[in-house]
This record gives structure tokens, C-alpha cells and sequence, in this order.
């Protein structure tokens, strides 16, 4: 075999693992590409823009707040409004608003009742995020950071507040809750409450 013979099976040589790689290095590209559109199209599935949504003062939980009675709060934040109220000026005490300036746009949500009523809402419904979106009237970077600040608000207001301690009921309170249940569900006899979605460590005996 002639040196122009070894030369030209080098450079076919060469050739031929440039392709693989160039091919390799486009398949990458296009993976990267595919990933990168999936990630937006995951980020953005339930993103909402504040164009396609009411104002926090005419959105859902306004309605709710003033024209709705006991049963819709219930469903919606598991107090009644008696004691949601309750627990909202203490609440209030722990959840800082800022006033209004000229030198800045005034937050969006900007009734103590909101900030409370989302985390309620978050923590009874399980809600997606656009729904309580939609809900309060924010977008979801206004509803993150106030749900991150309403938390922090309800646990400091619940600790030390008397009414929601955790308490066993007596003798003649658990008679009536019994009664109560009863009259709501026949089958339940002696029922004074339950425990859902708890899962407690049960010693066996070893015998």
C-alpha cells in the first residue's frame, strides 16, 4: 500500500469520526432543545398573567368574603365566619400590610382577610396554584410570596391562641357531638369525631 494510499484512509478515517461526532453533537443540541421547550411548557401550563385575570377586589374571594354565609366558608376555609373573624384580628396583628405611597404601587392584596383567607384556602382545598389564582385575582409570583408570608403570619398568631388548641372534648360534650353525628349519619353510634389521613406507629405485641 502506497503512502497516498495510507494518507487517503486516514483522512476518510478522520472523516468518518467527525460525522459521528457532528451527528452526536446535533442529537445532543436537539435534546436539549426538546428538554428546555418541555421545562417552559410545564412552567407555563399554570401560569396566568394578570390581563386574563379579575382585580383581587372583584375576584372570587370577595364575593365569597361578603356575601357568602356560614356553609361557604366552611367549604372554603373549614371556620365559620364568626370564627374566621376571630381568627382574623389576630391574625392582623402578625400580617403586615404596607400603606399605600406615591412612590410605589400599593400591593395587590391589600385586606388582611385576603392574605388569611388564601392560606386557609390553600391548606382546605389543596387548590392548584391557577385556581387560586384566579380565586384572589394575583398572579402566581403575587400568590408565592404571599402565601409564603401569610404562613408565617398564621403560625405565629395560632401559637398561644387559646381556641385552637388541641383539646379532648368532656363526658357531656362528647354526648352532644355524638348526637350531632348521629342525626347526620344513622349508622354511627357513639361518634364524637374521627381522624382521617393519620398514620401512627402501632406497637405489636411480641408474645
Amino acid at each position: 500500500m502506497s503512502e497516498e494510499e495510507d494518507t487517503m484512509l486516514l483522512l476518510c478515517e478522520a472523516y468518518l469520526q467527525y460525522n459521528a461526532k457532528l451527528h452526536e453533537a446535533r442529537r445532543d443540541v436537539h435534546d436539549a432543545l426538546v428538554e428546555e421547550a418541555w421545562r417552559i411548557a410545564v412552567r407555563t401550563r399554570h401560569y396566568l398573567t394578570s390581563q386574563c385575570l379579575d382585580t383581587p377586589c372583584e375576584a372570587a374571594w370577595m364575593t365569597l368574603y361578603t356575601c357568602g354565609h356560614d356553609h361557604n366558608f366552611l367549604n372554603a376555609t373549614s371556620l365559620t365566619r364568626a370564627a374566621f373573624h376571630r381568627l382574623l384580628s389576630r391574625f392582623s396583628s402578625f400580617y403586615y400590610i404596607p400603606k399605600p405611597s406615591t412612590t410605589g404601587r400599593p400591593p395587590k392584596l391589600r385586606y388582611h382577610h385576603q392574605a388569611l383567607g388564601l392560606v386557609l384556602c390553600f391548606y382546605v382545598g389543596s387548590m392548584e396554584q391557577s385556581t387560586l389564582c384566579m380565586l384572589f385575582g394575583v398572579p402566581p409570583s403575587t400568590l408565592s410570596r404571599t402565601l409564603k408570608r401569610a404562613e408565617e403570619a398564621l403560625a405565629q398568631a395560632l401559637d398561644g391562641y387559646a381556641p385552637a388548641r388541641i383539646s379532648w372534648p368532656s363526658p357531656s360534650r362528647q354526648t352532644q357531638l355524638a348526637k350531632l353525628v348521629e342525626a347526620r349519619e344513622p349508622l354511627l353510634k357513639h361518634t364524637f369525631g374521627f381522624i382521617d389521613g393519620k398514620n401512627f406507629r402501632v406497637c405489636m405485641n411480641s408474645v
